[in-house]
């Protein structure tokens, strides 16, 4: 499957961008209808994080170990 851009008749009315989630199998094969669509409007502008926030940090295995860099 490949990207690509949804004309505009296709798009939602007044949307800014359009996603659609498909089920692929391991061939590349689409394999059922969108399992979701999500529009963005075009005067929808995301709340910007602070600077000082941080990561919390990594809880995997291999950085728990004694002397592992944070």
């Amino acid at each position: 499957m490949t990207n690509g851009t949804a004309s505009s008749e296709e798009r939602a009315q007044g949307a800014k961008m359009t996603i659609e989630v498909y089920t692929v199998s391991r061939d590349g094969v689409v394999v059922r209808p969108p399992r979701a669509t999500v529009s963005v409007p075009h005067g929808y502008e995301p709340a910007l994080e602070p600077l000082n926030t941080r990561l919390a940090p990594c809880a995997c295995p291999v950085h728990r170990q004694a002397g592992a860099a944070r």
